[in-house]
């Protein structure tokens, strides 16, 4: 049986806190374990207003937010070229920079304080765990080439 991280949130205004890119709720969301790195699940477990739990998927409560682990799991899928059976038909995105263009600035679910792209909104979008690294190397390309843009077209 398979283990997974669920988070929950001790103390949550608005029925979130967030931490490490991610909002997590007093109901809990379930992760796949790889899904965070070292740095932010140290950051998490140092946080007293988060409880970690480490459960067998099997034994999740209902109440657990388990779409992240529908996202792994579907990834999974289409990497062993295996078709998506019973997927929903709302549109993903295809590449992060479609998924960046489709985040709402002003919306703090898709943006950190730090003025990047949530990772949660990110794994939705695209129906695919997405990790800091990754977006984070996406990020800077997608908005030097919009600075670029915005530059040239001020000429």
């Amino acid at each position: 049986m398979s283990k997974v991280l669920v988070i929950y949130a001790v103390a949550a205004l608005a029925g979130t806190f967030r931490r490490a890119g991610t909002a997590f709720t007093t109901e809990g969301t379930a992760f796949p374990q790889d899904h965070f790195t070292k740095q932010q699940l140290d950051a998490i477990h140092a946080e007293k207003r988060l409880s970690v739990r480490e459960i067998d998927e099997a034994d999740l409560p209902e109440t657990v937010d388990t779409r992240l682990l529908a996202a792994a799991a579907a990834g999974k899928a289409d990497e062993k070229g295996q078709a998506k059976k019973g997927e929903d038909h709302a549109p993903a995105a295809e590449t992060l920079e479609q998924a960046f263009t489709w985040l709402d600035p002003s919306n703090k679910d898709h943006f950190t304080a730090g003025g990047v792209p949530q990772l949660d909104a990110l794994s939705r979008l695209l129906g695919r765990p997405v990790k800091a690294p990754e977006r984070d190397e996406a990020w800077q390309a997608f908005a030097a080439k919009q600075n670029a843009n915005q530059q040239q077209g001020a000429q």
